[in-house]
This record gives structure tokens, sequence and C-alpha cells, in this order.
């Protein structure tokens, strides 16, 4: 595990990532715009989809500062400060709204991606300390958000077309 705690050897990882989320993003836009009038019809959807759109753009962000040429430590602090910022505010902005909405939770995706936020601050964490998982940890935390967004956005989709 020596390469967990040297950013710069991530590199091609962080470039396919980043470019993939970019990707994601647009599409997500793109469907979005499509079905609007749907989702303005069921607030909880257009609420998931503008989670999903953060989610993303949170990753967006997770690969860019990887790929700053940067000290371990300073991208350390802004890998917690990211993930700890999108822990709170996409969880409790969906509690808040899905609850003045008496809207079903999607628990276990919500619990997952705040896992997956947890694990992400605590990558950051591992690189300043140079002890745990380090990059492993990011990386596994930026896949398993990737995943759930999918997950995301095909409930999103199918929801469109049950109408």
């Amino acid at each position: 595990m020596t390469n967990a705690y040297h950013p710069e050897a991530w590199r091609e990882l962080f470039v396919m990532l980043g470019g993939s989320v970019a990707a994601l993003t647009g599409l997500l836009f793109v469907a979005t715009s499509i079905h609007i009038g749907y989702f303005k019809k069921a607030p909880h959807w257009e609420l998931r989809a503008f989670v999903n759109t953060f989610v993303l753009i949170g990753l967006l962000i997770e690969a860019s500062l990887v790929l700053a040429p940067q000290p371990r430590v300073a991208l350390g602090a802004e890998l917690i400060a990211v993930n700890l910022f999108l822990l709170v505010f996409l969880p409790v902005r969906l509690f808040v709204h899905l609850s003045r909405l008496k809207a079903k939770m999607p628990t276990a995706r919500l619990v997952a991606g705040m896992a997956a936020w947890t694990l992400g601050a605590g990558g950051g964490a591992s690189l300043i300390a140079e002890a745990g998982g380090g990059m492993y940890l990011v990386t596994l935390s930026c896949l398993g958000l990737i995943w759930i967004c999918i997950l995301n956005a095909w409930s999103l989709m199918t929801a469109t077309y049950r109408r």
C-alpha cells in the first residue's frame, strides 16, 4: 500500500473518474431537462435529481483536487472539507424537503451515500496521517457514489416512463 499516500500515482485513474463523472453529469442534465415537466409535478423526484446532480459535481471537484499539483496534506484537508460539506448539505436538504412533502425517504441509498462521503473524508484524514487506506478509501468512496448516482438516475428515468 505504498501508493496509498502518493496521490500523483493515482493520476490516470482520477483523469478517468473525472471524465466519467463529467459525462454522467451532462447526461443527467439532458435527461432531467427532457422530463422537467414531470419533475415539476412530482417535487420529490425534482429534489432527487438535484441531489444526484450535486453528488456528481462533488465527485468532479474531488477528481480536480486529486489532479491538482499540491502537497499531500493540503489534498487531505480539502478532501475532508468537501466530503464533510456534502455529507451534511445533501442529506439535510433531502430530509427537510422530503419531510415537508411527506414523501418516502430513499433510506438505503441515503445511508450508503452518507457512508461513502464519510469514507472519502476518512481517506483525506488518512492521507494527512499517512496511516490507513489513503487514496484507496477516496477511490472506493468515489466509485460507491457513482454507483449510487446510477441507481438514482435509473429510478428517475423509470419513474418518468411509468406515468
